[in-house]
């Protein structure tokens, strides 16, 4: 199938106003602390590998990422062993705030000409990578020099990320949803720390027990949420139900969303709503710093976040209680075709028109996806390895005796089937539309909006996006 082109982006250029302001910030810049995306991390100002200077004689290439904190020292750990470990081809990394504001700048720059050899991108950025013509999909690069076997990559990410009957790109930091539970609080309440519910039912029917109050005042909520797409579209994929028509857009491209038809956005909206009505959660909207402190602080017994955020948390939380990990608790549904999405970022190799560049990218890319290489990056940051080689290695084997916490994320991935639901939708457009469900979702807990109110208005809206997206292309 011949690489489909994304039409009138050169000429729109996403209008003067905003490529004036991504061509300034190409060079890195900073976010204030904002809702992750798909297991990132908060960006905040981070220091760039571009900042020391190439040795004499060697070829430079650039590398685009997005982590900020301690994840961010992380990948540039990996950009300076690199650096360090030969001297013909030199990295030159430059953070570039959240995957939001880096797919911004990346629209932008692709056309221009300004575009880095390597960019980090979220699941999100996937269709939008692909029909711009300016990814080389890695399928084609691994023709010519089979260093990584495609065997060796989880199954679910090659499922996730294999468009137009090819693998695009190599993954670099996935990442699933699971949840995060207080055993201490489980313990106190009479509970078993070692059964936490795997069902929003048991949620509803165990949250009085973890209720405390100190006279009128919640001292310790049962579990906190902030709004999140990436919950949602992981949670329709839990009932086992697609997100989008004609297959998730995996047979051919998605023209509507699906989960509107099929009562998969009625049920979750529903559950979700009642359980904040009856106290069971407490809301904290869209703000993903605070439902994570709420959490690490004690004061709600379980919340869902990232697992990319596992070593932060149990770092937030120290001697103040024990933490515990389990799968994502399902909404109900077909439950036995349903399971996580991954999420995270991935590498992707950008055709710069430069065979030697393109060489010498693709050279970055198996050495930061290398199996010793991926296994100090997930024992650093939390986030699972893509290449199960990586679990081979002696230093894994040890963490995860010592960490069963960090195992949850990886039986949960390999629990969930491989099928359409699970695959993920496929969407140029998805980041617009998971935007659109996070501000109707709030409207909705915060009785600005009835649920069916909220689905047809996110329905509509995602469906005219993807419609306008989809005449864009050929």
């Amino acid at each position: 199938m011949k690489t489909k082109k994304v039409k009138q982006i050169v000429s729109a250029l996403l209008c003067a106003a905003v490529l004036t302001n991504v061509l300034v910030g190409c060079s890195g810049g900073q976010k204030d602390a904002a809702p992750a995306s798909s297991g990132q991390p908060a960006a905040q100002g981070e220091k760039s590998a571009g900042a020391a200077k190439a040795p004499e004689g060697a070829r430079v290439i650039t590398f685009w990422h997005c982590m900020g904190g301690n994840i961010g020292e992380a990948v540039e750990d990996i950009v300076n062993d690199f650096n360090n470990s030969q001297s013909e081809i030199y990295v030159q990394s430059d953070f570039q705030g959240a995957y939001d504001d880096a797919l911004t700048k990346l629209k932008a720059a692709m056309p221009a000409g300004n575009a880095p050899d390597v960019v980090q991108m979220f699941e999100l950025g996937t269709r939008y990578l692909v029909d711009s013509g300016f990814a080389i999909p890695a399928e084609d690069m691994l023709a010519d020099d089979p260093a990584i076997n495609l065997d060796d990559i989880e199954p679910i990410l090659r499922n996730y990320y294999t468009v137009n009957d090819k693998f695009q790109c190599i993954p670099f930091n996935p990442s699933t949803p699971i949840m995060y539970y207080n055993k201490t609080a489980f313990a106190e309440a009479g509970l078993d720390p070692e059964n936490p519910p795997t069902t929003f039912a048991e949620i509803e029917e165990i949250g009085p027990k973890l209720l405390k109050k100190d006279g009128n005042r919640v001292i310790q909520y049962p579990m906190s949420l902030f709004i999140y797409g990436w919950f949602f579209e992981n949670f329709v994929a839990g009932m086992g139900e697609l997100y989008a028509n004609n297959n998730n857009g995996r047979t051919e491209r998605a023209t509507a969303v699906a989960y509107d038809q099929n009562g998969s956005a009625k049920t979750i909206m529903e559950t979700w709503k009642h359980l904040v009505d009856e106290g069971i959660i407490v809301n904290y909207g869209r703000k993903s710093d605070e439902n994570k402190n709420a959490f690490m602080s004690g004061q709600a017994a379980m919340t869902f976040e990232s697992t990319a955020q596992l070593t932060a948390i149990l770092n937030g939380v120290g001697d103040r209680f024990e933490v515990g990990t389990a799968y994502l608790p399902m909404m109900g549904g077909k439950a036995d075709e349903g399971g996580v999405i991954i999420g995270g970022g991935n590498l992707w190799l950008l055709d710069n028109k430069d065979e030697q560049r393109k060489k010498d990218a693709w050279e970055f890319i198996k050495y930061a996806t290398s199996p010793e290489v991926a296994a100090e990056f997930s024992r650093k940051t939390g986030y699972f390895c893509a290449n199960t080689k990586a679990y081979e290695t002696e230093e894994m084997k040890k963490y995860l005796e010592e960490n069963p916490n960090f195992q949850t994320a990886i039986n949960q991935l390999h629990d969930a089937p491989l099928n359409y639901a699970t695959q993920g939708a496929s969407l140029g457009v998805f980041s617009e539309i998971r935007a659109t469900f996070e501000q109707n979702m709030e409207l909705v807990l915060q009785n600005g909006q009835s649920v069916d109110d909220a689905i047809a208005a996110i329905a509509s809206s995602a469906n005219d996006a993807i419609a306008n997206y989809n005449a864009t292309v050929k």
